[in-house]
């Protein structure tokens, strides 16, 4: 027994070293919401040392202070939910205000006003919503749960939402690592969102509190440009400008997102999405000929998308432990039509103009034009198509 104790206590002291060893920054982004306000009772006067308790209509938790002597109280770190909220003291009626909803990174201001009677009283209100910030000068607004689990997304890429808020446009997409010789190739391929004219690299980016930009700054994403995991993503809140210290670190805007969790009910999905080229139109300059390898489906590129996936959540034991996990993979093939302008089979050979020895045979290097010759036969458009293979999970 006492040799395992003293094996216990040395196991502790290393874990404790390592902890030390590897120290980690901690940012002071807050993700959760705040309940706040104040109680006063008929006559506009403060109410101290009432009682204020937030219950989650989604676990059962419950949280509860009680107000100073200003009459005003704070809920700090909420998840976000809906909540009831209730208000008691002796001497006043109870009241309950039901369906306060908390999002994510924002206060909401809850005022009572408690009426004289007995506390078995109560008055029950139902919520109404909030429509306007009125304890911070933040800018910026909300992409909710139905948007995110409602709107369709082109590769299902949550951040393409963020596109709904004003002052939020989505640029040109960082190149991949195939396309580029410099340091992005060990960049994010992320889309490159300009938030009230900023630069794309001046953004910062935060799940559950953790900053994901990529290591130069730039916007999170996958060799294939997308973000993954949707079905994960609870809600997100797109700051614009004039936003609080927590959310300091960057000139940019700020996206700041949640995770879902499991609740007291169980729930989950399971899906597949699919886009194929035989379902699509051909674009305009996908003119390739048929008897080219890479080019079918009546002369559009291949493209072969399956996006699969499911997600479920649910109590461990109900109103305290819950779980939820998320799984999402991602196969794609995809043609891509390239032209470029070059000589023609007879300028190459030299049959329109002569050629001088020296540049001959420099001339092995250019692909002969195989569509569009220009009426003065010099010129033409090399046509070929290549394949893009990627296959990811989240």
């Amino acid at each position: 027994m006492k040799y395992t104790s003293v094996r216990a206590v040395l196991g502790v002291v290393v874990l404790m070293f390592l902890m030390q060893a590897n120290p980690q920054d901690l940012w002071a982004q807050t993700t959760n919401g705040t309940i706040l306000g104040a109680v006063r009772d008929s006559a506009g006067g403060v109410v101290l040392g009432a009682n204020i308790s937030a219950r989650s209509t989604e676990t059962g938790a419950v949280r509860s202070v009680t107000t100073d002597s200003s009459g005003a109280y704070q809920i700090l770190s909420l998840p976000a939910g809906a909540y009831d909220i209730e208000a008691s003291y002796q001497g006043f009626k109870t009241e309950l205000r039901k369906g306060i909803v908390v999002t994510v990174a924002a206060p909401a201001t809850v005022n009572f006003t408690l009426e004289v009677g007995e506390m078995q009283e109560k008055v029950v209100v139902t919520a109404r919503p909030q429509e306007l910030n009125t304890t911070d000068a933040s800018m910026g607004g909300l992409v909710g749960e139905t948007a995110v689990r409602e709107l369709p997304l082109n590769g299902r890429d949550w951040l393409q939402l963020a596109t709904l808020q004003a002052g939020v446009v989505g640029g040109i997409g960082q190149q991949s690592a195939a396309a580029s010789t410099n340091s992005r190739a060990a960049r994010g391929n992320g889309v490159a969102l300009v938030i009230s004219g900023n630069r794309p690299t001046g953004n910062v980016f935060l799940v559950d509190g953790l900053v994901v930009n990529d290591q130069a700054n730039g916007s999170p994403g996958s060799g294939l440009n997308v973000n993954l995991g949707v079905e994960a993503i609870r809600e997100f809140r797109v700051f614009t400008d004039e936003y609080t210290a927590e959310h300091g670190r960057s000139t940019g805007g700020v996206v700041t997102a949640i995770f879902k969790s499991g609740t007291n009910q169980f729930h989950g999905n399971a899906y597949e999405f699919l886009r194929n080229s035989a379902l699509d139109a051909r674009n305009f300059f996908d003119s390739c000929p048929t008897t080219e390898p890479n080019c079918k489906d009546g002369g559009r590129p291949p493209f072969r998308r399956n996006q699969f996936g499911a997600s479920a959540g649910g109590p461990i034991k109900k109103g305290k432990t819950f779980i939820f996990g998320d799984f999402e993979a991602l196969r794609q093939s995809k043609g891509i039509t390239h032209n470029t302008v070059t000589l023609s089979p007879n300028a190459l050979n030299g049959s329109i103009v002569p050629i001088a020895p020296s540049v001959r045979p420099y001339l092995g290097f250019f692909a002969p034009a195989n569509q569009n010759i220009s009426p003065d036969g010099l010129s033409g458009i090399y046509h070929f198509v290549g394949t893009r293979i990627g296959n990811e999970k989240y």
